[in-house]
């Protein structure tokens, strides 16, 4: 399962279609493809599910734009927290039918979505936004974005390789990162519920 579609900036500017457009491609195009191949699998008792999620779906208030790019993101965001909390749930049944599930979770990634996506950005009407918030998404991310992804970011075929690894695995796990540069900031999440570091 690899569709999505990414939306940057204030969500005051953001009309509510667009983000149940994300929504419905990010989170509902994983569940109809599911439930299209799910009850085969589990005849069968044989399947490996491979869903290329985000590290945005497992980081959240705790990580700062500059190290993850969290910042403007909240509606892509949410959609791959869906992902990852409908798939945490899922796996428990996947092992009652010996079905194998694993969420590929990669960084940025340096594409024709990441062009789109800051294109889209660009023309953005911010007209709705306070003026702080503005002067936030015009100078800080989006003057930085392309930065981000040129120190952060990896090729489609990096994640792509990855990917060809958990899916020949014999024993494939359950959370992959593409991107090591990560797994610290993810990692604090867990160790550190509240936020304070």
């Amino acid at each position: 399962s690899n569709a999505g579609m990414g939306l940057i900036g204030p969500i005051e500017c953001q009309t509510i279609d667009e983000m149940k457009t994300v929504m419905d491609t990010n989170f509902f195009g994983l569940v109809r493809l599911l439930k299209e191949i799910l009850p085969d699998m589990k005849k069968r008792k044989s399947g490996h599910i491979v869903i290329i999620s985000s590290v945005m779906g497992i980081q959240g208030k705790d990580v700062l734009f500059v190290s993850s790019g969290i910042l403007f993101n909240d509606v892509y965001a949410a959609s791959k927290f869906a992902v990852e909390g409908f798939c945490e749930s899922l796996a428990i049944q996947a092992l009652k039918f010996k079905l194998q599930l694993s969420l590929i979770e990669p960084g940025p990634v340096v594409t024709e979505f990441e062009r789109k996506v800051f294109e889209d950005g660009m023309k953005m009407d911010l007209s709705a936004a306070d003026a702080e918030t503005a002067e936030m998404f015009t100078n800080i991310y989006l003057k930085n974005y392309k930065q981000i992804f040129q120190s952060l970011g990896q090729s489609a075929e990096d994640v792509a390789e990855h990917t060809v690894k958990i899916i020949l695995s014999e024993n494939p796990p359950f959370r992959h990162q593409t991107n090591t540069l990560y797994t610290p900031m993810t990692t604090l999440k867990y160790a550190d519920p509240n936020g304070d570091l």
